[in-house]
């Protein structure tokens, strides 16, 4: 009896653990090299990118994939323009990665 309940509490647990990571989602910073005019909003993958003046911020309740973070980096740029920084989950990209990133294929 006590080895189904003690099971059903780490189910619970490992439930409650999964769900709120899930609920964190994504979040990523970009800087523009040329500020947008008017506030924009572009959707890179899953995630929203939401541009004001030269600060963006990509907002999304699941994770873009498994793209690496240069390849994120990429597709950002692809969709919004030259980027002079970028950072994702609270990592940011180096000043060299950001020109090989502006550099990179489109």
């Amino acid at each position: 009896m006590q080895t189904k309940v003690l099971s059903a509490a780490i189910l619970a647990i490992a439930l409650l653990s999964a769900n709120g990571a899930r609920a964190e989602g994504y979040r990523a910073q970009a800087r523009l090299l040329t500020p947008v005019a008017v506030p924009t909003t572009t959707l890179v993958g899953n995630v929203d990118w939401k541009c004001d003046g030269d600060a963006c911020l990509g907002v999304s309740k699941y994770a873009p994939g498994l793209d690496s973070f240069m390849k994120q980096c990429r597709k950002v740029r692809a969709a919004l323009g030259p980027l002079a920084a970028y950072s994702s989950r609270g990592i940011a990209m180096s000043d060299l990665d950001v020109a090989n990133c502006n550099a990179g294929p489109r």
